[in-house]
């Protein structure tokens, strides 16, 4: 079996006090019980994360599939500079805003501009021109931030409360759907 993660990413490359905001929202989601206030091995990372709780199960659009059994099966919190990728869900294409081409098979060494935080931008690789990173269209989604929450192995969440976290971050996002 593989493993799975859903990413609520702002789509902020820079989110200003992101660290007083990941522990807002870990207080929250504690809080209403869907994961534990304790940090421990359950998340496919070389960090640790939060356990999943009971509460879950209000949160999600199909409770009786939540992953209690599996060792993978927390909430991570990353708060550094990330690309949140799809992983073998790949890429079917990625465009570009100003020239409207899809960039999807050029090498994708325009990357490494934002990854290496040099720019929160990408240059096309056709046109050449600079471009704030969150106007490319990806498909599936991709995320790009420094700040971002991962459920491992959680299935579907449900709209109200990614509209409620969307609120709480306060700005528009992106959810990455990853499989390893």
């Amino acid at each position: 079996m593989s493993d799975s993660s859903i990413s609520i990413v702002p789509k902020l490359s820079v989110y200003p006090e992101r660290e007083i905001k990941a522990k807002a929202i870990l207080e929250w989601l504690v809080s209403l019980d869907i994961v534990s206030p304790f940090l421990t091995d359950c998340v496919l990372s070389s960090s640790h994360g939060y356990a999943i709780a009971e509460g879950a199960k209000n949160i999600s659009e199909e409770p009786e599939l939540l992953p209690y059994s599996l060792m993978n099966n927390g909430l991570e919190i990353i708060t550094e500079r990330r690309i949140f990728h799809t992983g073998q869900n790949g890429i079917d294409s990625l465009v570009c805003p100003v020239c409207s081409q899809d960039i999807s098979n050029k090498d994708w060494e325009f990357l490494s501009e934002w990854d290496d935080n040099r720019s929160n931008n990408l240059t096309c690789p056709l046109c050449n021109v600079p471009t704030e990173i969150h106007q490319f269209k990806f498909t599936p989604e991709w995320g790009f931030s420094d700040l971002g929450f991962a459920f491992w192995n959680w299935g579907s969440l449900k709209d109200s409360f990614i509209e409620d976290f969307r609120k709480i971050l306060g700005c528009d996002i992106s959810l990455v759907y990853t499989r390893i």
